[in-house]
């Protein structure tokens, strides 16, 4: 879309025209500028430093651009793109008054200068904490311990380190994302107000002139950029040189940058017609340049991470140095009132809209809500945020503080003075901050276990059965590895239609199976459709340390219809993102057969994560068909083959199925030495569906594909999920079947194509149906 040749050679040589150029047009109509650069003497000791309208409208575009993009409109797939805006915002306007105080008075109070912030920043976000965490507390307690991390995240402003060490995802997560997830970018902007001050201090005296210092703050971006190309790996998730402080600091650099050369207090409000016209070309060139990328960029784009991102903070570097002089048409024009008044309250609309988009969306996310419902929230974003500037944010920025402590000790010698309205704000302040605490302390006092507070304070831990042991073998050595028999035992139906027994459902907190059937009950449970009792377990489903849903299956319906199978094929399909990765742990192995004659497990019997554990009896008078031998066919895979394992295991008899929830296609090649251990690999099948979770990169899906060469043949089956990394899955999953003469492209995409049925409301896991085709395409391809 965008060609950059030498990227850093092209950015440096704008670099130097820019501060040129802002030379020129600041000794020509913006006020004297020393010959030599030096800072100025000590003036009247009055900051010069003015309100720009312009720069509120531009605010205004930022926010409507992140939000178009949360709430997946298809004309905003850059609008992520409006926090790098914010970004370059923030370092102009920190930068600017940071330079004006050290230019007019040559110090900077770094005391008053937190003190602003902080009143500026913290007290809207105590408020919106406290109601959160309320309505969590009464109407959504399932969030409550995974939420209790990301508020002391917030907090302390840490939340993008504490996504990246946790591997949250801003682009790849699915399932139920936190509604504190849009905190990480609060969290560099304070990391920047935190530390940009001393550093300036630091520069201002290294430096006395202000070209060197523009120099040392350019440098630095182009080192940021920098880090972020390299760290960024084509195919993968990007999420790590998205948040990161240090991959992202240079949109904040810029910012400053455009500060040192370009300050405010220096602009004139009246310039001469030719320089008018030149800043209005400029800014118009620049604002085109903005609202392409955030129109067109896609996340995934290597450019994007390369130099694009660098570039689209340039770009908004020029227009907010045209919207700040007061003289050029294009700033009065983002000074209107509408984008004024949203500009102002920006702030706290981008608090808000995001907890209101994941508390109030239904589990299938922004794809499951319809135009009416997405102005409710839009609107209810910016009330919240308004009512917040009106009674929590100026008051306390208009020494709101000051006026609470003299009215408290006004109270101390009048008690009686104090109003039924004061009263009524006092008694349900405490209230609602009794439910916070409570419902932040549930979260320690509602675990049970060690692994419910290693889950809650986001440990890592392994889960444990009831002797205490990993049942997923996680972390034993290869040579404590079960090995699997050699035989399977496998029993015909009965002419009544019972089926051959399955393995039992895992125990709660366990992914694997222990081969032992489950008694049938003395009274089977009855139902006309043999999908409700298999409905009736969504409710109870299996949740990771991040609060990720696992929908199964427990009667599934006969052979699935439309199953296909296809080499090489062409897949797409891009829809909107819902922001943290499940994860969980199971491993099956179908090798332990029920003997003939032992009673058939109940058909409604399922784990307590709602992954189905039965399949369906074959209809009365139909012919059964002989299964195939699974006694060389392995599956690694991540919730979709996890919800699938039961169908396979029963058609399948002796493939050994490795299935975890939120499991990446990294993660696969250590799996490999349990199966080769086992004789899985050399001249077996090997079944592999990942893509549910994210893009990969190809680096891993190669190291995966040679590892695998000694397979006599390997199935890679593609995915359908609704989200913007389908279609990069796919296509990379059948290119390597292009390229490996042993790989196979199953093409679930297309044999699921136009059956909404086969679905579970989010899209991606199948219904009893879905999960029959999906076995029934699987055994098409191993005939």
């Amino acid at each position: 879309m965008f060609q950059m040749t030498h990227p850093y050679l092209d950015i440096q040589t704008f670099v130097n025209m820019s501060y040129i150029l802002s030379r020129q047009l600041l000794q020509g109509g913006a006020g004297p500028c020393r010959s030599k650069g030096e800072w100025a003497v000590p003036g009247s000791g009055k900051s010069h430093s003015r309100y720009m309208p312009g720069l509120d409208g531009l605010r205004a575009l930022a926010l409507i651009g992140v939000m178009a993009y949360h709430w997946g409109f298809g004309f905003a797939s850059g609008g992520f793109l409006g926090v790098s805006l914010f970004f370059v915002l923030s370092g102009y306007l920190i930068t600017d008054i940071l330079t004006s105080q050290w230019h007019h008075h040559r110090r900077i109070d770094l005391k008053d200068f937190w003190v602003r912030r902080f009143r500026r920043l913290l007290p809207a976000i105590m408020i919106m904490l406290l109601l959160i965490v309320a309505w969590v507390t009464l109407f959504d307690r399932e969030r409550l311990p995974n939420l209790r991390g990301d508020v002391l995240g917030a907090i302390t402003y840490i939340s993008n380190w504490q996504f990246i060490f946790e591997q949250q995802s801003y682009f790849e997560s699915f399932g139920p994302p936190s509604p504190l997830g849009h905190f990480w970018s609060l969290a560099v902007e304070e990391q920047f107000y935190l530390l940009w001050p001393l550093i300036m201090l630091a520069g201002l005296k290294l430096f006395p002139r202000r070209g060197q210092l523009f120099a040392f703050i350019a440098a630095g971006a182009l080192l940021s950029a920098a880090v972020m190309g390299v760290l960024y790996q084509p195919g993968t998730d990007p999420s790590r040189v998205y948040y990161g402080t240090d991959t992202r600091a240079f949109g904040l650099l810029i910012g400053a940058g455009l500060a040192i050369v370009w300050p405010s207090w220096k602009l004139p409000v009246s310039a001469s017609p030719a320089v008018r016209r030149t800043l209005n070309l400029i800014g118009m060139l620049a604002l085109l340049v903005v609202l392409l990328m955030m129109w067109k960029v896609d996340r995934y784009d290597p450019f994007l991470y390369r130099g694009g991102m660098f570039l689209f903070s340039i770009a908004a570097a020029v227009l907010v140095a045209v919207l700040a002089h007061p003289a050029t048409g294009l700033s009065r024009l983002f000074s209107g009132k509408p984008l004024l008044w949203l500009g102002v309250r920006s702030y706290g609309i981008y608090l808000w809209h995001y907890p209101v988009l994941i508390l109030f969306s239904p589990s299938s996310g922004v794809s499951g809500l319809s135009m009416p419902q997405i102005v409710l929230q839009v609107a209810a974003s910016i009330v919240l945020a308004a009512l917040s500037w009106k009674y929590v944010e100026q008051p306390i920025r208009r020494g709101g503080f000051r006026k609470l402590r003299e009215r408290l000790s006004s109270l101390r010698k009048r008690p009686a003075s104090i109003s039924v309205k004061g009263w009524i704000v006092s008694f349900s302040s405490l209230i609602l901050i009794g439910i916070f605490c409570t419902g932040m302390m549930s979260s320690v006092s509602d675990a049970k276990t060690a692994g419910d507070i290693a889950a809650m304070l986001h440990i890592p831990g392994p889960d444990l059965d009831q002797n205490g042991t990993d049942p997923t073998g996680a972390g034993a050595p290869e040579e404590t590895i079960t090995q699997l028999p050699a035989k399977e035992t496998i029993t015909e139906p009965d002419k009544a239609g019972k089926d051959p027994a399955d393995p039992p459902a895992p125990l709660e907190g366990s992914g694997q199976t222990d081969g032992k059937p489950t008694p049938e009950p003395t009274t089977p449970a009855k139902s006309a459709d043999p999908g409700d009792e298999a409905q009736s377990h969504t409710n109870s489903s299996l949740k990771d340390h991040r609060g990720v849903q696992d929908q199964g299956d427990d009667m599934p319906p006969s052979a699935g219809k439309d199953a296909a199978v296809k080499e090489g094929s062409e897949t797409g399909g891009k829809q909107s993102d819902a922001p943290p990765s499940p994860s969980g742990n199971t491993a099956k192995d179908s090798s332990g057969s029920k003997p003939a004659g032992q009673e058939k497990p109940s058909e409604s019997d399922s784990g307590s994560n709602g992954i189905s554990k039965q399949p369906a009896s074959p209809k009365p008078g139909t012919q059964t068909k002989e299964p195939i031998s699974g006694a060389a066919v392995s599956a690694i895979g991540d919730s979709v083959m996890l919800g699938v394992s039961p169908y396979l295991e029963k058609a399948i008899p002796g493939i050994h199925v490795d299935a975890v929830i939120g499991r990446q296609m990294r993660q696969a090649r250590d799996l490999l030495p349990g199966l080769q251990a086992n004789n899985r690999i050399q001249g077996g099948t090997v079944i592999i569906g990942l893509g549910t979770n994210g893009a990969f990169a190809q680096k891993d899906l190669d190291s995966l594909l040679k590892s695998l060469e000694p397979a006599q043949r390997i199935l890679l089956v593609n995915t359908r999920v609704p989200r913007e990394w389908e279609q990069n899955v796919n296509e990379m999953l059948a290119a390597a079947a292009d390229r490996y003469p042993n790989v196979k492209l199953i093409d679930w995409y297309s044999a699921s194509k136009g059956h909404p049925e086969y679905f579970r409301s989010d899209g991606v896991h199948l219904e009893p149906e879905g999960a029959a085709a999906y076995t029934s395409m699987l055994l098409e391809a191993l005939k």
